[in-house]
């Protein structure tokens, strides 16, 4: 078993981590975000490499994740081996209390990624993105007339026709983020699409399906991934090349007492190779949008800039109150994460 950018010490390794694997009975515990579905189709590749581990997912929402990861690791017996999808902001409390095991570091081509991938103190790593961007419905918008980049959401013509979904981590990421707009241009941003008189609607979800039924003609922070399901399927939308692009997603962590932690490095190794980027991306098309990662979304942004949300960005924006903040400029109700 070889992958990409390996050296005679990581194959040894890797070696040493499926005899140990083996010595765990070949088993792997993954608390997840990802459906059922999701879930077992990628475990489905990874058991085409590493058939002889049996990893048993179990799916909850993040504050579900959080409260059960929190009331197990205080009595002493956390059986997650991997987590996938808390909300950033947990991170440095795991961090304090010893919880968290670096992994990135023994990963080959993560050395080649753009670093904003993966945090700083090697302990996590995004295996996708949700890339918020401007999405438009193409039956009623032509597109010659479709926005070209952020700006054109503002222009007369697309008043009260514009989609506005509550959650604001998009806005808070152009705000903060590396290569984003910073805060005051931001807040002159939303106070103008304020103006348009936007459609608001509940979620990201709802707000795509509006506008994929032509209730709404665009949609001002939609999901790329919304877009390319939705396209497979004969639907009649299409995402805008706004520079820059807002990046968020959910990382992977391994717990440093993990009961199989051969299995799981084996798991995060597989998981973050070429491959196994691919077929994470053709299963959840939640790929990575960073450059060379080989996935449709990282194809599909070549040239433009990511402003990614980092875990400093988000500590900030708690900080400095910009969810509040840009939810009341928005005129949407304020709590919602």
């Amino acid at each position: 078993i070889k992958y990409p950018g390996d050296t005679d010490t990581a194959i040894i390794r890797r070696a040493q981590w499926i005899e140990g694997a083996k010595k765990e009975e070949g088993n792997l515990d993954w608390w997840g975000i990802l459906s059922p579905g999701e879930g077992s189709k990628v475990i489905a590749e990874f058991n085409k490499i590493y058939p002889f581990i049996k990893v048993d997912y179990w799916r909850g929402s993040p504050v579900e994740i959080e409260g059960r990861v929190g009331a197990e690791y205080a009595a002493g017996r956390l059986r997650a081996d991997i987590i996938l999808g808390v909300e950033t902001y947990n991170y440095s409390n795991w961090r304090k209390i010893g919880m968290l095991e670096k992994f990135t570091d023994f990963i080959p081509g993560l050395k080649k990624m753009d670093k904003r991938m993966s945090s700083k103190h090697h302990e996590r790593c995004m295996p996708g993105n949700n890339v918020s961007i401007p999405t438009y419905n193409t039956k009623i918008v032509g597109t010659a007339e479709a926005p070209k980049n952020w700006e054109d959401l503002l222009e007369p013509k697309w008043k009260r026709q514009i989609a506005v979904q509550p959650v604001v981590t998009p806005w808070y990421t152009l705000a903060l983020a590396e290569g984003g707009w910073g805060i005051k241009k931001t807040e002159d941003f939303l106070a103008r699409l304020k103006q348009q008189q936007p459609i608001y609607v509940s979620s990201y979800s709802s707000g795509h399906a509006l506008m994929v039924a032509g209730e709404a003609k665009i949609m001002s922070t939609g999901f790329w991934t919304h877009v390319m399901t939705s396209q497979d399927k004969g639907a009649p939308c299409e995402w805008v090349k706004a520079n820059p692009l807002a990046v968020t997603g959910p990382s992977f962590i391994l717990q440093k007492k993990a009961l199989h932690a051969n299995a799981s490095r084996l798991f995060l190794e597989w998981l973050f190779s070429p491959q196994g980027l691919i077929a994470y991306d053709n299963v959840t098309y939640y790929g990575v949008v960073f450059p060379g990662s080989g996935t449709r979304a990282a194809k599909a942004a070549e040239g433009l800039n990511l402003a990614v949300r980092t875990e400093e960005t988000v500590q900030q924006a708690i900080e400095l109150g910009l969810i509040d903040r840009f939810q009341e400029i928005l005129g949407i109700s304020k709590g919602v994460k």
